[in-house]
């Protein structure tokens, strides 16, 4: 069995949770540790964390300062705890560079060295800046970049457009797909059609564009499109978010859900989801595929996306789903006021027909993954999907 150390940012994000189902379906011992963001509990795993404090969201000074401390007196604990694993998986920048001192202390306490993998699932804005604090931020991603065995990511437009020039061919995309690892995995069926049609933005609730934009069809809509919010809002943009939804007509915020369970429940309940993001325009919201897009489809949900970005592309590459040239409430409306009930029939049809792989991953692909992460030319033979194999080779 491969043994896995799993560095994090955050031991009670969702994500965290998916990514270590999806390993220990492929059969690998997970060995979790990392920081837990403020007013979260640390979840219960397999093997009991190494929890290095607390974080809170949206104040990198102040997570780099805890980077920093735990560089400086926390590397023996965790060489202790990875000690014997076979991979040291990363999961975002600050977690690499703890990570490279720790597997340096592995080698040198013990002779050996497991292979480093760095998660990135985002591209942080100022890894795209071109000021004194993003050119700093490239350099130690470059310099972090040397002992990095592979790096792996959710899109190919990551790889496309900054991975690559970084990492080269040690890259490998693995979608956000959902994990439909047993029998008890459902599905949501269609929704009966509206109007009203309700559409659904789940999950981190962080973009404040987005926001704007729903109140507003929201209002248009005079209840024949409706709004529902559900998940966890970023503090730092909405520091009451029910507060805000309570002005708005014919929307409502419906607080945080348990991705593992009640998906079936929240996806059934709309027709379309909102999978527009503008958090970090022109970078990371135009390069991302993001959970919601595969959750969506899976629960017979049609995604709504920008054209021009990549949650678009896929769309438009698969045939399903609703792409718009601009988001912005009137043009919406015009959508949401001819649609038919006949005309979303049609394209849950359309979504439908298309093969499952697209959006839920077996325990056979999580087993390709965890062989991937663990040897080093298995990178390029993974194949969760022929998407998937296809950009590790053009990373090359």
């Amino acid at each position: 069995m491969t043994r896995i150390g799993y560095l994090v940012h955050d031991l009670a994000d969702p994500a965290v949770r998916r990514r270590v189902a999806m390993l220990e379906a492929g059969d690998a011992d997970i060995v979790p540790a990392g920081f837990v963001r403020e007013g979260r509990a640390v979840p219960v795993f397999e093997t009991a964390p190494l929890v290095l404090g607390e974080t809170r969201d949206a104040r990198l000074a102040a997570r780099a300062a805890a980077v920093a401390r735990v560089c400086l007196a926390r590397v023996e604990a965790l060489a202790e705890q990875f000690g014997d694993s076979d991979v040291l998986m990363a999961r975002n920048l600050e977690m690499l560079a703890i990570a490279v001192r720790v597997v340096r202390r592995i080698e040198a306490r013990t002779g050996r060295r497991p292979r480093l993998v760095y998660e990135c699932l985002d591209i942080h804005r100022l890894l795209t800046s071109e000021g004194v604090a993003g050119r700093a931020l490239r350099a130690l991603e470059r310099r972090l970049a040397h002992s990095v065995d592979l790096a792996i990511t959710s899109s190919p437009a990551f790889v496309r457009n900054h991975l690559g020039a970084v990492f080269g061919a040690r890259t490998l995309v693995v979608e956000n797909k959902v994990p439909a690892l047993t029998d008890d995995v459902t599905a949501a069926g269609a929704t009966t059609p509206g109007p009203p049609w309700r559409i659904g933005w789940f999950g981190a609730l962080r973009c404040r564009k987005s926001f704007e934009i729903l109140s507003d069809l929201a209002r248009r809509g005079d209840g024949q499109v409706e709004v529902v919010l559900r998940g966890r809002p970023t503090p730092a943009v909405f520091p009451d978010l029910a507060a805000e939804v309570r002005e708005v007509p014919n929307m409502r915020f419906e607080g945080a859900y348990d991705g593992a369970r009640d998906l079936p429940e929240i996806y059934g309940d709309v027709h379309f989801s909102w999978c527009i993001d503008f958090f970090e325009e022109g970078h990371n919201s135009a390069w991302l595929l993001p959970n919601r897009l595969y959750e969506s489809a899976f629960h017979a949900t049609l995604p709504i996306a920008l054209a021009h970005v990549e949650t678009g592309a896929f769309l438009d590459r698969n045939g399903f789903g609703v792409t718009v040239d601009t988001a912005d409430a009137a043009s919406l409306w015009a959508y949401f006021a001819a649609l038919k009930p006949a005309d979303y029939a049609a394209q849950i049809a359309r979504l439908e027909e298309q093969p499952r792989a697209l959006w839920s991953v077996t325990v056979e692909e999580c087993a390709a993954l965890v062989r991937a992460l663990a040897t080093g030319g298995a990178a390029q033979r993974f194949a969760a999907s022929g998407h998937e194999a296809g950009m590790a080779e053009e990373a090359s």
